[in-house]
């Protein structure tokens, strides 16, 4: 009797830590709310652009005021919209086919500021079919970012970096 005291007192604890816990949308990491199933149906619009090589739909959801540093203090590797356009351009004209996987790992946003930026943390795989002087090539890369994102007037939102 002894033993099993203890062992219902530590199995009503996990039984009410669990329950306690929020709801998760199916197939991510990240709690179950409005917000954060509308910042999903965004970045399946980004995706869906990208495989679809599409520029303007890509450059469609940044903000006129877009600017991505690189997370480096150089300057000379910072870039705006035009930039991104052109940049993108040029890389998705050499490209023949684009596979996306984005696995949200966290979407985070100071609720206590009103129009705060969401920032969302995920990773990407990406395979993509792209023509060389040389030849076509199939090259594969995997890695995390973190796309900034703000509200738009529709009550949508548009990314201010990350790309």
């Amino acid at each position: 009797m002894r033993i099993l005291a203890p062992l219902l007192i530590v199995t009503l604890i996990v039984m009410l830590a669990a329950s306690c816990a929020p709801a998760l949308i199916p197939g991510t990491s990240v709690e179950d709310s409005p917000e954060n199933r509308q910042v999903l149906e965004f970045l399946n619009k980004y995706r869906k652009a990208v495989i679809e090589k599409n520029l303007d739909g890509v450059v469609g959801l940044c903000a006129e005021d877009y600017f991505e540093d690189n997370g480096t203090v150089e300057q000379k590797d910072d870039y705006g919209l035009a930039q991104l356009r052109d940049k993108l351009g040029r890389a998705l004209g050499q490209t023949k086919e684009i596979q996306l996987e984005i696995i949200v790992q966290a979407i985070e946003r100071d609720q206590a500021k009103e129009h705060a930026p969401v920032r969302v943390v995920y990773r990407y795989n990406q395979r993509a079919l792209v023509a060389f002087p040389a030849g076509e090539k199939w090259i594969t890369v995997s890695d995390v970012n973190r796309l900034v994102l703000r509200d738009d007037a529709a009550g949508g939102f548009l990314i201010t970096s990350g790309l």
